[in-house]
């Protein structure tokens, strides 16, 4: 059994194909097939079922690719930790992001991070939260960045900054104030974010579920075209970008509002990378959102 072996048999759990596997190991298929029959015979089980489409995870392999993954990272930490020098920001990062997260930090630190740290290779994957939290568990992804408090132990969690929420209202709706309570939201249609986001959930817990409307979209950008065609308003995390600020209100307060933070897997290593991101992203917040002052957090079922 060879270290080699384990990462080819949990890249094989992962995507299910022999062929998918090998090209993503830059390998032929063969030698793949090969190294894991080898690995099956050099510990006495079947890790794979083959007659299966795609291929599946025996039992027994279930509990022997759970302990394999833990295998490659504590070596991947090993080679990490006597690779890495103290003050280099170096390397590789697999980082989840949630997409209305992503939609207004992504174009704002992706800029400085390579600009300041060439030697980082960083890669990006916007995923849903449950996704994120998935591919932590499994060592797929080093760290997200989503919204919190998730209440999962198996996940820690760095806040970054607290984002309060805004009403996006429609031209066609009158509304001379700036600021608009929360009762005032039930007397319009809302549009939501499909269930695959969790702000949708976070939206509807502030406007206590009762101004749900008929339109459910997949993304702020068509939220926000729906708005400016007037067929009804949303709520918006307060650093998204819209075309019409006239229309933005504020909620009074206490003002609702989501905590994003940076999580990582409990066996989590790459400190110093985490803590160079975490000081970029600071960097580009404004310190009136570093704190949770008065806001209303809403939390992330």
């Amino acid at each position: 059994m060879t270290l080699i072996q384990l990462k080819y048999a949990v890249t094989l759990e992962k995507v299910k194909s022999f062929a998918l596997a090998a090209t993503e190991l830059l390998i032929a298929q063969p030698t793949l097939s090969l190294q894991i029959q080898k690995l099956e015979k050099s510990i006495g089980i079947s890790i794979f079922d083959r007659s299966t489409n795609p291929i599946s995870v025996t039992n027994e392999g279930k509990e022997f690719l759970q302990q394999a993954r833990v295998v490659i990272a504590e070596s991947e930490k090993l080679e990490y930790m006597y690779r890495q020098k103290s003050d280099s920001i170096s390397g590789d990062l697999r980082l989840g992001i949630i997409p209305t997260v992503s939609s207004s930090l992504l174009i704002k630190i992706l800029p400085v991070m390579n600009t300041k740290f060439p030697d980082l290779n960083l890669r990006i994957f916007e995923l849903p939260t449950n996704q994120i939290i998935q591919k932590l568990e499994n060592n797929e992804i080093d760290a997200g960045i989503l919204a919190t408090p998730l209440d999962n132990k198996k996940i820690k969690e760095y806040p970054l900054y607290y984002e309060p929420f805004r009403v996006y209202i429609p031209s066609n709706i009158k509304i001379k104030s700036k600021e608009m309570s929360i009762s005032d939201l039930q007397n319009y249609e809302m549009i939501v974010l499909g269930e695959e986001h969790c702000f949708r959930g976070q939206a509807l817990k502030v406007c206590r579920n009762n101004s749900y409307g008929r339109i459910e979209a997949g993304s702020f950008e068509t939220i926000k075209k729906l708005v400016d065609n007037n067929l009804g308003l949303t709520l918006l995390p307060y650093f998204e970008e819209v075309m019409n600020k006239d229309q933005l209100r504020s909620l009074k307060e206490p003002m609702p509002a989501r905590e994003i933070s940076i999580v990582t897997n409990l066996s989590f290593y790459k400190i110093n990378l985490l803590k160079a991101i975490k000081i970029e992203i600071l960097n580009i917040i404004p310190k009136e959102f570093h704190t949770k002052k008065n806001y209303h957090i809403m939390g992330v079922e």
